[in-house]
């Protein structure tokens, strides 16, 4: 399938485009289409807050965070790394501080560019340089660097849905496809902790929702899509891991997004948008954290010390014994 260039305005059906990153997000999808990052609100939070921040129901088109210094430096990774996205303006200046810099930062953002500031910009040609050489040792990876970049999937979903994602590069042939996602940031890369954060950020649902919308589009393809991150760590030595969801992942991601996007369904149909709920909630507190303290009450020689006994008085205060 050809990719096809889309510069604004609603594509006019499913298919695969190449288009600015502001396009993508404002959603150029014939309707209100689902995204990745809005399913994980429906999980994560409410309704309500998908309602809010998606861009053509309840978010203001001014509603933007103000990029940071580190996501500024994952935006120019990412225009080093994939050769796609806005031009990047280096500022010559350590920091923001200054009137002059804060301008120029200004003017970069209103053009539609990337600013960086002249260090960031040493450290992110480092970390794209560290990732090409890294890439190239690592078996399964050669399709990296001939891959499509930045390519958009519109879809409409075997439930009615229209779904679209970005993928920072997609490798498609006669054989399947691997879409590939380039996450950056000070955060580590190594092997061991993956796991736990792919669960806290929710990246399971990623995974699921990109997979689910190119088997949707390339039927052909069922089974044989394959999602892969590529982690570089922003700090020297800028390790780098590659990594894809094991069968357990990417089921329950799977599970969560048919979730979401029937709960997407039901809101566009009732136009209904529910928040939290309307009542008193009882925190039930981790087991996990109760356990802890209960073995400190045991084992700690301070709290031995106090002649204290949780068994038997678990709520005497300190110091209860030598008022009597």
């Amino acid at each position: 399938m050809d990719i096809i260039e889309h510069t604004e305005g609603r594509v006019p059906g499913p298919g695969l485009y190449r288009m600015p990153a502001k396009v993508y997000h404002a959603d150029p999808a014939p309707e209100p289409s689902l995204s990745s990052s809005i399913a994980k609100l429906f999980l994560t939070h409410s309704p309500e807050h998908a309602w809010a921040e998606h861009p053509r129901l309840g978010k203001a088109p001014d509603d933007e965070v103000d990029p940071s210094r580190v996501m500024e430096v994952g935006s120019a990774v990412h225009k080093l790394i994939l050769g796609q996205g806005a031009d990047l303006v280096i500022i010559d200046a350590d920091d923001y501080r200054t009137k002059d810099a804060k301008a120029a930062r200004a003017a970069a953002y209103a053009a539609g560019n990337a600013p960086i500031l002249k260090p960031d910009i040493d450290k992110a040609e480092a970390m794209a340089g560290r990732f090409e050489t890294r890439m190239a040792l690592i078996p399964g990876c050669e399709g990296f660097a001939q891959a499509q970049a930045e390519v958009v999937a519109v879809v409409r979903d075997r439930s009615g849905a229209w779904l679209r994602i970005m993928m920072d590069k997609v490798e498609i042939d006669d054989h399947g496809a691997v879409i590939w996602d380039v996450k950056s940031g000070n955060v580590s890369a190594a092997p061991q902790g993956l796991g736990r954060r792919v669960e806290q950020m929710g990246m399971e649902v990623q995974a699921a929702f990109y997979v689910r919308a190119l088997e949707t589009l390339l039927p052909r393809l069922a089974g044989r899509v394959r999602f892969r991150w590529a982690f570089i760590e922003n700090d020297v030595p800028h390790g780098l891991s590659v990594a894809e969801a094991d069968a357990v992942g990417m089921g329950i991601g799977a599970r969560k997004v048919d979730v979401a996007i029937q709960t997407w369904n039901g809101c566009l149909e009732t136009k209904v948008w529910p928040g939290y709920p309307a009542e008193i909630i009882r925190v039930e507190y981790p087991e996990w954290a109760a356990n802890r303290w209960t073995e400190r009450e045991v084992s700690d020689p301070q709290l031995a010390s106090m002649n204290y006994d949780p068994a038997t008085s678990p709520h005497r205060p300190y110091g209860y014994g030598d008022a009597a």
